[in-house]
């Protein structure tokens, strides 16, 4: 018999309560504690882990039900662990290959190893790049790059709506600039920015300069974020700057035409803070803490 923790030492060790222990063991089969002579539920050092797994998965935002499964899936998994290397290039060939199945298998096995961060940033950011990269060398074409996309944006919406907003938290207006269509990059950050206790209002891609200057005001946003892709918008938001100028709070800009004009987000009256999401989150807390001191 490998079970050797009570289910009250269970919940001491892990922090999962045995009333939730039990509705897991009901609802989802998992975990399967041995018995005592006594009938006292019984757990092993591997039921121990997999409950701290299952635990985090659902901190990282996963639903339960699917976070069991990913926990039970590991359990018959064969020995050794792919390196996140490897499981991005196998996104990859999986959305190259037309093949969404392999790919939700893909990042089911990556929600079962790794937070939700290191997932975006070092699984499916690399593959969206190298994707974006052959379409515009000429060896991916153009329906293909689109189902990808949509394939990504799909798992990033639903992370998006799993982070919960925090109730009385600073509020941050995300939006791609007018005339934008690339929204991936915004929308990783709104998700990083629900992550780090921000209440986030995603608009999303093509939005209005006028329609955002007004969702602002009406929310009372601490700052709004705005993303910009290419190097036309840039006429755009010189053109409309009188509505940013009318917002009288942060404004930072990103994406990759401010990586390549950062003076232009000056000119606009914001602030460049970089594309690094981590670095940029960072800023903005001690901006906003300077502006409230």
């Amino acid at each position: 018999m490998d079970g050797k923790y009570t289910v009250n030492e269970v919940e001491e060790r892990s922090n999962v309560p045995a009333s939730t222990l039990r509705q897991w063991e009901r609802r989802y089969g998992f975990p399967k504690p041995e018995r005592s002579a006594s009938g006292y539920r019984l757990y092993s050092e591997r039921d121990l882990e997999q409950i701290s797994t299952m635990k985090q998965h659902i901190e990282d935002g996963v639903p339960a039900s699917r976070a069991a499964e990913l926990v039970k899936r590991t359990r018959v998994a064969p020995q050794g662990v792919r390196s996140l290397g490897k499981l991005q290039n196998e996104l990859f060939a999986a959305l190259e290959a037309l093949d969404d199945v392999h790919a939700d298998q893909i990042l089911s096995e990556a929600h079962a190893l790794h937070p939700v961060e290191t997932i975006m940033f070092s699984v499916i950011q690399p593959t969206m790049t190298m994707i974006g990269q052959r379409w515009h060398d000429g060896l991916l074409d153009i329906s293909t790059e689109h189902f990808a996309s949509n394939y990504i944006h799909g798992r990033l919406r639903a992370l998006f709506n799993l982070s919960a907003n925090v109730p009385g938290a600073r509020k941050i207006v995300v939006a791609c600039a007018p005339g934008d269509q690339h929204e991936l990059g915004a929308l990783v950050l709104a998700i990083m920015l629900r992550r780090n206790a921000y209440r986030v209002y995603y608009l999303g891609a093509n939005t209005p300069l006028s329609d955002l200057n007004d969702m602002a005001q009406r929310v009372e946003a601490a700052a709004v974020m705005i993303s910009a892709s290419a190097p036309h918008i840039a006429q755009t938001l010189e053109a409309e700057q009188d509505y940013l100028k009318k917002m009288s709070l942060p404004i930072i800009f990103g994406g990759n035409l401010f990586e390549q004009m950062p003076e232009l987000a000056t000119q606009l009256g914001g602030h460049f803070l970089g594309n690094d999401i981590t670095e940029v989150i960072g800023q903005l807390n001690q901006m906003l803490e300077r502006v409230t001191s």
